[in-house]
């Protein structure tokens, strides 16, 4: 039997409600998973697998708009 595998997320910054690795709610998160606010030891690796390049987007917000040059 395989041992459950646990993430080190890390901790909401303060005043924040979403982990910063991810922007997940902390109650949303399975229950083995863990925290930190040291961003070496985070092995959760969902934000960095959906994030685009920087420059991919032209700017542009998640309503559309292009910041004009």
């Amino acid at each position: 039997m395989n041992a459950p595998v646990c993430v080190m997320h890390e901790m909401p910054p303060a005043g924040g409600s979403y982990t910063s690795c991810c922007l997940t709610l902390p109650a949303e998160l399975p229950t083995l998973d863990l925290f930190t606010r040291d961003p070496g030891r985070v092995t959760c690796t969902v934000r960095q697998a959906a994030e685009l390049p920087v420059d991919s987007d032209r700017n542009e917000s998640p309503f559309g708009w292009t910041e004009l040059a």
